[in-house]
């Protein structure tokens, strides 16, 4: 039995990599991470999002959300592009206003995240009257 010399110690990461994803609230004391938030309290929301670019190379990234509500209907769209440098990480803010956070109605919500057009992965949140 020869036993391979060349053995990767770690598994190969894909070239793009969403790391990190929070959710919060703004307030006098700067960001509150949560995934709950309560109506009388909160009046706005935001993503904070880490994304690390694993190759030698330079890459033009395309980030983007949207966030659904529990039947399925999309709530709130956003995207930009990102320039992310070799082996390095980016932390994006996509940030909810007012206005659109007075709409929301109480219940569960589903935010699902791209990267050059393909999904990667997904979070819930809960709003409730407080």
């Amino acid at each position: 039995m020869q036993i391979p010399l060349n053995v990767p110690s770690q598994p190969k990461r894909p070239p793009l990599e969403l790391c990190k994803i929070s959710l919060y609230s703004t307030g006098a004391r700067g960001k509150v991470f949560t995934n709950h938030f309560y109506k009388a309290l909160n009046h706005n929301f935001g993503v904070e999002m880490v994304i690390r670019n694993n190759t030698s190379t330079s890459q033009t990234v395309k980030i983007g959300g949207c966030v659904y509500d529990f039947q399925g209907n999309t709530v709130v769209k956003w995207g930009t592009t990102k320039q992310l440098g070799a082996r390095s990480a980016s932390t994006q803010d996509f940030y909810v206003r007012e206005e659109t956070f007075s709409e929301l109605k109480e219940g569960k919500y589903k935010i699902q995240f791209w990267i050059n057009n393909k999904k990667v992965q997904k979070d819930f949140f809960t709003i409730t009257f407080k």
